[in-house]
């Protein structure tokens, strides 16, 4: 917000600045170290902050200004929206793909740091790819890539807030821009994503459980290029092959879930999204929807209204309670109207033949309301079966001729909702250091982790040993007994535990040391079984 001062304000403000001047010795001293140690105190810093006196700061002045104007902020001005950079958002879903895993908002600064120290990428390598794909954020977020096709499913795709897949977009659009895949193959991907998201979210499932799929989809579908020419078929098959909490709901599915969901309170955007959707479709002639419903212009009526008078209970019949609270905020008795406060609870016929009714409307939405005479169980019955056949053909499900001559083995974050019964593991990554194990037991990997973690700091593990913790008691001793391993001297693990156990005293263990559960990634054996 612009504020207005005196003179005599600006001048008391300069007056009560401090300015610090510090010297340092050429390759002694640690600017960034010190930078940090300087702001642990004051007003926290972006991500973004961190990471871009981390990439200038050791280098000469003139070469800082350089790169700072050639490199660092354009990538500010590509993740410009509303204003606002969105640089930390925008490495975090680098980060993401690159890693294959989700990094915590507040630690993408030191994700970031240790994976150029590991990848051993000169500032100015690290400083061009991050532009690079800065390009491709701001077409995605700007709705503007080189394809009419393309963008509107980035427009359909915005409205949803699903910014959950953007590690998954990011890679394929450097895929695209190399000629790998084209527009209208990049405009099917998108597509079957759109009904993944959608029908997922319709169905009531959590899409934040998603980050994991997304940050691996891309990975995943390079394993298979080799083995088909058929991109669009790769990412079908991948996203049908997910299970349990991650499936591709079914036709049933979703089609009862559409009929039957509460839509009216849905959260905003969602009603924005399928409303604009159903009512505009695949047509070229479109109404604008979202900004009649975002300026009030457009408002969602319901047909039978929310407040039955004696007219509608006359015309619903003896069982008009349970066909109203059936039907009350269902899909099938929800509409679009550009004068819902003439219409209020009027009888159906009113609302029909009023001179801003139904009869009179543009909306496609309200075309079968036209044709009724009156508006009663059955007629929301079969409007209810057109909206919902018409769901199906806007959100179908892909399918795909793709199989893959080897199935590759499948990799989980301690964080996914998994509970690994009766499977056998491969391997695992702790921090991006992968451990082979060559008994492949999970009390190799459980014993190897807790370890790694005892050797990166003791303390925390010797404060369990010394005191009891509601969720880790007696896991960790300092004697040999029964059911025991040793981790190191004075510390021992207890092991006879399943799957499950050890997963969620990973977890507990991983929290009460301060560590992202992310930071562990677990390799198992696809269709193998202990």
């Amino acid at each position: 917000m612009k504020q207005r001062i005196t003179v005599d304000e600006l001048w008391d403000a300069i007056q009560r600045l401090i300015v610090i001047d510090i010297s340092l010795r050429q390759g002694e001293d640690d600017a960034q170290l010190i930078f940090e140690s300087l702001n642990s105190t004051g007003v926290d810093l972006t991500e973004a902050d961190k990471i871009r006196n981390f990439v200038l700061m050791n280098l000469p002045a003139d070469q800082q200004e350089e790169f700072y104007n050639k490199y660092w902020h354009p990538i500010e001005l590509d993740t410009e929206e509303g204003n606002e950079y969105h640089v930390s958002e925008f490495i975090r879903n680098y980060l993401t793909f690159k890693l294959k895993k989700v990094p915590a908002m507040g630690k993408v600064y030191l994700v970031f740091k240790r994976f150029i120290e590991q990848k051993k990428m000169t500032t100015e390598a690290v400083l061009q790819d991050l532009l690079k794909y800065a390009g491709y954020e701001k077409q995605i977020r700007s709705a503007q890539s080189p394809s009419d096709k393309v963008n509107v499913l980035l427009k359909r795709l915005a409205v949803l807030e699903v910014n959950v897949t953007r590690p998954f977009i990011l890679p394929l659009f450097d895929y695209w821009q190399e000629g790998k895949v084209n527009a209208d193959e990049v405009a099917a991907v998108l597509g079957s994503i759109e009904s993944y998201i959608f029908r997922r979210l319709i169905c009531g499932m959590q899409n934040n459980l998603l980050n994991k799929l997304f940050a691996t989809l891309f990975s995943d579908s390079l394993k298979y290029v080799d083995q088909s020419d058929n991109y669009v078929d790769i990412i079908n098959y991948l996203l049908l092959s997910k299970t349990e909490v991650s499936h591709f709901p079914t036709d049933d599915e979703f089609a009862e879930s559409i009929e039957t969901r509460d839509a009216y309170n849905m959260r905003q955007q969602t009603k924005y999204y399928i409303f604009d959707r159903l009512e505009n479709q695949d047509s070229l002639e479109r109404v604008n929807v979202i900004d009649g419903m975002q300026n009030n212009q457009y408002t969602i009526e319901h047909i039978m209204p929310q407040t039955l008078s004696s007219a509608w209970k006359k015309e619903l019949g003896d069982d008009y309670q349970a066909i109203y609270d059936r039907w009350d905020n269902r899909l099938a008795n929800l509409t679009l109207t550009a004068y819902n406060s003439s219409c209020s609870n009027k009888s159906f016929y009113e609302k029909k033949t009023a001179e801003n009714g139904f009869d009179h409307s543009g909306f496609r939405l309200n075309d079968f309301v036209k044709g009724c005479d009156q508006w009663t169980e059955k007629e929301l019955i079969e409007r209810s079966e057109l909206l919902k056949q018409t769901a199906l053909k806007l959100w179908p499900m892909p399918s795909s001729n793709f199989q893959p001559k080897i199935v590759e083995n499948e990799v989980y974050g301690l964080d996914d909702d998994n509970n690994y019964a009766n499977v056998k593991i491969a391997s695992y990554s702790l921090m991006n250091t992968l451990y082979k194990l060559p008994k492949r037991t999970w009390k190799e990997m459980y014993i190897g982790v807790v370890r790694a973690l005892y050797e990166l700091d003791p303390a925390p593990m010797r404060q369990l040993i010394a005191g009891d913790q509601t969720k880790l008691e007696k896991v960790l001793i300092d004697h040999p007994e029964n059911g025991f391993s040793q981790v190191d001297d004075g510390v021992y693990l207890y092991t006879s535990t399943d799957n499950w156990n050890k997963i969620h005293k990973l977890r507990d263990l991983f929290d009460f040391h301060g560590i992202d559960q992310s930071e562990l990634q677990i390799e198992v054996m696809s269709g193998k079984k202990e």
